[in-house]
């Protein structure tokens, strides 16, 4: 059950993240209904990486998550939903 743990985490994060922006931005001036970015990365503790929502060279979306090692263990884009490995 930890993906699902560190998908509720990441998700958690993303939404956090994208709140506390928006929140920022209609503060700073009236109109702005778009938030953008090129990637997220969600880092642990300990500053390593452990999950990553960004665009493939292919310009498609994908969400990765990480372990503490660094491998890719869970990742979702066009090819579908994917374990990799179990953590």
């Amino acid at each position: 059950m930890r993906i699902s743990t560190s998908v509720v985490g990441l998700a958690g994060f993303v939404a956090g993240a994208i709140g506390t922006h928006l929140a920022t931005v209609h503060a700073q001036g009236p109109g702005v209904d778009v938030f953008q970015c090129r990637n997220y990365v969600l880092m642990d503790g300990a500053g390593h990486k452990r999950g990553e929502w960004k665009m493939d060279p292919s310009g498609q979306p994908v969400l990765r998550l990480f372990d503490a090692q660094g491998r890719v263990t869970w990742q979702a884009g066009k090819a579908g939903t994917q374990l990799l490995h179990e953590p």
